[in-house]
């Protein structure tokens, strides 16, 4: 067994081998999250960043730019399938690119710029939950994949004779690969929504300021 420590800060528990500088237990979080800092984000984390996308979208009920963007996602998807067929070339593209056809296969345009405009809501508003740019990236992909069961499975429980739902994982370059893919598509429209937003609050704020004002002078 190796004598190395793992390089977390304040872990201090043995590196799982002598060519790795985790512990079990970090190399494991930095596989599945980006970062061995990084706590998976919850369904119910990002629900209300995906209400505040909905609500814009209610505001904006005409605006070409949806249809803009479902085409931008066609146009990933078409791209994902060509790398997908194809026998040469980078493995991690194309994982990145099943992962791309098979949430294709479940899920409406819609669903996916939702998930992806929340998250760079959710990013805006608390940076320090994402310990990289790297680790976000990984985020979304995972939030975006989680969209789709296609990676999720069964298996015989021969100790509690029960079927047992287990998960496959993607390979940390290829959640990457995807991340990057959909922050490029739409990470910039996610700040302006968020720019939108602030802008919101902030004459929600200055009314009532006003009107604050406006009742203390009241004689």
């Amino acid at each position: 067994m190796t004598a190395r420590l793992c390089a977390v800060f304040h872990c201090g528990s043995p590196a799982a081998s002598d060519y790795s500088p985790y512990c079990r237990r970090h190399k494991s979080t930095l596989r599945r999250h980006g970062a061995t800092g990084q706590r998976g984000i919850a369904k119910a984390e990002l629900a209300p960043y995906l209400a505040r996308v909905e609500a814009r979208i209610a505001k904006n009920p005409d605006s070409e730019a949806w249809s803009l963007m479902e085409g931008t996602w066609t146009t990933i998807i078409a791209e994902a399938n060509a790398t997908a067929n194809r026998r040469v070339g980078n493995r991690y593209e194309r994982s990145a690119a099943n992962e791309i056809a098979a949430i294709a296969l479940d899920c409406t345009p819609g669903e996916v710029i939702r998930t992806v405009l929340a998250m760079v809501l959710f990013w805006h508003d608390q940076p320090r939950r994402f310990a990289s740019d790297e680790a976000l990236r990984v985020q979304i992909a995972r939030r975006v994949r989680a969209l789709s069961q296609r990676h999720v499975g069964l298996r015989y429980d021969h100790r509690t004779g029960q079927q047992v739902r287990v998960y496959r994982e993607m390979t940390p370059k290829a959640a990457g690969i995807l991340g990057r893919k959909l922050m490029i598509a739409f990470g910039a429209i996610g700040l302006h929504l968020a720019a939108l937003d602030d802008r919101d609050r902030k004459a929600a704020q200055e009314a009532k300021q006003r009107l604050a004002t406006a009742i203390s002078q009241l004689s």
